[in-house]
């Protein structure tokens, strides 16, 4: 490991003759083998400068007759840690930082200022020169001087009577701008550490942002003295003090310019109380914001609680700051009802990018939202090569509206949850669901075989389901929902076990002895179990191939993979699953191509050979397989086995496997379409496209007229629901969360990871240990 230094390093201030004066010190670790280039980055981003900003750094020799060493390249970078190192009167000497003259900020509004009574005008910068309006001449080597012809971003006034502001021109004038005084118009708080006189900001919103943040990083409070369409004057809270800061409008518009800031303070810092003035919600808000922009990092109240207490000493309260995180996050991503009226615009933006998307809105009488339906073009083209097998599931969404969110799923020929439809809807009613399950056929409904659709025992669907596709689809109900039913309503050790088995029989003759032997733990249970018919839950009685999908998880596990986007506003939502879906295509599309033998890496994982079993040749198609004395006939011809299993899910069963070794033959060629490689790459060949910046969209005056309004709920008070309510069914333990350690799997009163044990603690101390 390099060895590091810590410099010092000296910027904001001034010369006075050979001495920097009035400046601002930070401290910078580095390591002693650093490049000129690596040095300079690291400067630049410790004192809030970007990269490309040119300075000069100077090493502070300590000496009066000079000020300092240039470092301008390796070998001065080199001298100068030489210097530290060896020599102790250096260990502690500083590296000043001054930008480079002359150096020219683009897009920075040009301010005029014009005289009545002459046809000329000057720039409002200093050490500016006149220059007539006829020809536009150059007359200085630092001034830019720009003709009528030139379309330039400027804002349009009209001078009035003995007005001496700055007027802002339109483009068809001429005027000149002294290069040599750049004006940078702040617009974000982000990167201000201090406030100089001659700054200009986008707004007097901006300032106050500003100097709050300086106040609180400062540990003093001020107070507005004047504000105004004009000015804009800050003092000190206490009397005596000399803080000030001035700013003044520029011209007709929004902008300000310091004009006067005083820093110095003679008040003490120990008269500011834990709770700031400065310290306000919409002041905290600005501050959260950056750690708030991406909705998958969890940062709740307690941490901005934390936050500010550690960067500005202040103690706020819980309230406070979940006023700070609505802010900061309804500025970051609009508010609810913004997004309800921006989803047209969005999802036209979508289809416009995502050419074969379909999308779908219903509003009411009222022009408010009812359903929401979206299948993007990727996954309608690789439905084709999943199996004829869709799962269905729907579950809570945690924003301020609430509702549901739809989700139908399928499974790839690698057994992974291909994405096919979301939908949005007000709440798991027949309605709803029928107006889902409409969507879902007129989208996926055109395939030849015969459709098995799994949810759970949801009345609405299984309705929904039987007006829908009427014959075209046989619904399945998920098992382990099941089973969790029949846990809760009769408390039996060993029913459920003993349901799951009947239900993953693939004979009738298995099916049956597990339901003997239910009927003899408890003939209630299996009295309850048969009125639901056999054919939608036994394996064995399916009407249809069902696969491997005996329950509803794949649905269930997309929601989970949703669970943070479940508390979006309903654009970001959409745009955040738009983003899950186009990483998993990308991912799964170059596992696929990585792939290289003839069927997937499930599906080859599956076919492992078979051991401890006799075959014997009945026909070049038939075979006698004998496996733990019980005998099973194999017809590769007709893909079938006496288990059963072959035929159910199109993969050769271990009986398959040996006559098909025994005939020493490939095992891909009696494997269904779905599990071949090839199909598994033709799956994720679409492309999810993003929508890109809202700027940027081609909207119709059509669809910006359309009027949507956030759905006729009353927002309820209180905190909202967050995880879903858990049947005592489940064996679900809650992870306790010791107060002390913060460790899991204990509380408070039996840690022992504590300095001094707890006196009630029925667990020793480490020192007792």
């Amino acid at each position: 490991m390099e060895k590091q230094r810590t410099i010092f390093i000296a910027y904001d201030g001034k010369w006075d003759k050979n001495r920097y004066i009035e400046h601002r010190v930070k401290t910078i670790t580095i390591e002693e083998e650093i490049t000129h280039i690596k040095l300079k980055e690291a400067i630049c981003g410790r004192i809030g400068l970007e990269k490309s900003v040119p300075i000069m750094m100077t090493f502070d020799m300590k000496m009066e007759t000079s000020r300092g060493m240039a470092i301008e390249d390796d070998k001065d970078v080199a001298e100068y840690m030489n210097l530290m190192k060896n020599n102790p009167i250096f260990a502690t000497s500083t590296i000043i930082v001054e930008r480079e003259e002359n150096q020219v900020l683009v897009m920075c509004p040009v301010i005029v200022e014009t005289d009545a009574n002459e046809a000329s005008v000057v720039a409002s910068s200093q050490g500016s020169s006149r220059i007539t309006e006829s020809n536009g001449e150059k007359e200085d080597a630092n001034r830019l001087c720009i003709n009528k012809n030139k379309e330039i971003p400027i804002f349009s006034g009209q001078k009035r009577k003995n007005d001496k502001r700055p007027l802002l021109l339109n483009a068809t004038e001429i005027f000149c701008f002294d290069l040599s005084s750049p004006q940078q118009i702040i617009r974000a708080v982000d990167g201000v550490d201090d406030v100089e006189v001659g700054m200009v900001f986008e707004s007097k919103k901006l300032i106050k942002l500003c100097m709050s943040m300086i106040a609180m990083e400062g540990s003093f409070q001020f107070k507005t003295q004047r504000s105004d369409g004009m000015n804009f004057w800050l003092k000190c809270d206490q009397e005596d003090c000399t803080w000030l800061m001035k700013a003044r409008s520029l011209g007709e518009t929004k902008m300000f310019k310091i004009t006067k800031y005083d820093k110095v303070h003679k008040c003490s810092v120990d008269i500011v109380k834990s709770d700031h003035k400065q310290a306000t919600s919409s002041v905290i808000s600005e501050f959260i914001k950056p750690k708030l922009l991406d909705p998958k990092v969890q940062y709740g109240i307690n941490n901005i609680i934390q936050d500010v207490k550690q960067k500005f000493g202040v103690n706020m309260s819980y309230e406070k700051a979940w006023r700070s995180r609505v802010e900061a996050l309804d500025d970051i991503r609009g508010s609810s009802e913004d997004s309800f009226r921006l989803l047209p615009r969005y999802l036209h933006a979508l289809k416009n990018q995502n050419p074969g998307t379909i999308t779908r809105i219903e509003k009411d009488e009222n022009d408010r939202f009812k359903y929401m339906f979206v299948a993007y073009s990727a996954s309608i083209t690789g439905w084709k090569y999943c199996r004829p097998l869709i799962v269905v599931d729907g579950t809570f969404l945690k924003g301020k509206y609430k509702g549901t969110l739809f989700v139908a799923c399928a499974k790839d020929g690698n057994n992974g949850i291909f994405p096919l439809a979301f939908g949005v809807g007000d709440w798991e009613n027949n309605l709803s669901w029928e107006w889902f399950m409409s969507r879902l056929k007129e989208t996926f409904g055109n395939r030849n075989e015969v459709l098995c659709i799994v949810s759970d025992r949801h009345q609405s669907i299984e309705r929904a389901i039987k007006l829908v596709f009427k014959e075209t689809a046989f619904h399945g109900v998920c098992t382990f929902h099941f089973k969790q039913n029949i846990k809760a309503r009769f408390k039996k050790a060993g029913a459920g076990e003993l349901f799951e088995s009947a239900a993953r029989a693939y004979r009738k003759e298995d099916f049956d002895y597990f339901m003997a032997k239910l009927g003899e733990l408890s003939p209630k249970i299996r009295e309850y179990v048969v009125e639901e018919d056999p054919r939608r839950w036994a394996r064995c009685f399916y009407p249809c191939r069902r696969y491997n999908a005996q329950t509803s998880n794949i649905a269930e596990s997309m929601n989970s993979a949703l669970k943070k986007a479940r508390e979006l506003h309903i654009v970001s939502m959409l745009e955040l699953l738009r983003e899950k879906l186009q990483t998993w295509f990308v991912e799964r599309t170059k596992a696929a191509n990585e792939v290289m033998h003839d069927l997937t890496p499930w599906a080859n994982e599956k076919l492992q050979k078979a051991f401890q079993m006799k075959v014997e040749t009945l026909t070049l198609s038939r075979f006698n397989i004998t496996e733990n004395q019980r005998e099973f006939i194999v017809d590769l011809e007709n893909r079938t086995c006496t288990c059963r299993r072959f035929e159910h899910e199109e993969l050769p069963c271990a009986h398959a496997i040996a006559a098909i070794d025994k005939r020493k033959l490939p095992k891909h060629p009696f494997c269904g379409r779905w599990y071949l490689n090839s199909e598994y790459k033709e799956t994720y060949k679409g492309v999810i496209h993003p929508v890109g910046n809202e700027d940027d969209w081609d909207i119709p005056e059509e669809i910006r007229e359309i009027i949507l309004k956030h759905p006729n709920y009353k927002v309820r008070k209180g905190r909202r629901q967050k995880e879903r309510y858990r049947p005592s069914s489940e064996n679900y333990v809650a992870k306790r969360k010791c107060g002390r350690c913060k460790q899991l799997g204990h509380t408070r009163k039996v840690c022992i990871k504590t300095p001094i044990a707890n006196a009630g603690s029925k667990r020793k101390s480490f020192e007792d240990a």
